[in-house]
């Protein structure tokens, strides 16, 4: 019995290991701590919608963005929250670059004027409603799936011979 036992113990490590490899992988290759968003506003549309993937490159793409990439930054007001437009517009000033972001689907340019410290990195994947997912799995729901999930690897191999 000891044998089933480990060997399940070795199958549900072995996947909890691959899945920290894949995204510490994921996040090196791209340069950033967190190379995946999931929109939620509509202000992107057509271009993005709410419940889209996104995934993004690095702050060392900043020097070579350019007016039509699609960007995701700290909003300049100071509010916490993580935005993703596109440049409309860039200018250089005492300050260093000026980036001007519009949403595709919003009716006048933003109001602020994004600076490198901003910055979060460039968009260069999207996956189509892929992340309407989370707004499913939200705690504490997340959290019995994955033990249900680990429960089934450990139990499904503990019943193979």
């Amino acid at each position: 019995m000891l044998r089933p036992i480990a060997r399940a113990v070795a199958y549900v490590s072995i996947t909890i290991i691959l899945v920290i490899v894949f995204w510490a992988s994921l996040t090196f290759a791209l340069g950033t701590s967190n190379p995946a968003y999931v929109v939620s506003s509509g202000s992107m549309i057509p271009a993005l919608n709410v419940g889209d993937i996104i995934i993004v490159r690095d702050k060392d793409t900043f020097q070579s963005l350019k007016v039509g990439d699609i960007i995701v930054f700290h909003s300049p007001s100071g509010d916490g929250r993580v935005i993703v437009h596109r440049i409309y517009g860039m200018a250089s000033d005492q300050y260093g670059v000026a980036i001007y972001t519009k949403g595709d689907n919003n009716y006048a340019p933003d109001s602020w004027v994004v600076r490198e410290s901003h910055y979060i990195g460039k968009v260069i994947l999207t996956l189509p409603y892929i992340g309407r997912i989370t707004s499913i799995i939200q705690p504490p729901l997340n959290y019995f799936l994955i033990l249900f999930f680990i429960a089934l690897i450990f139990i499904a191999e503990l019943k193979r011979r």
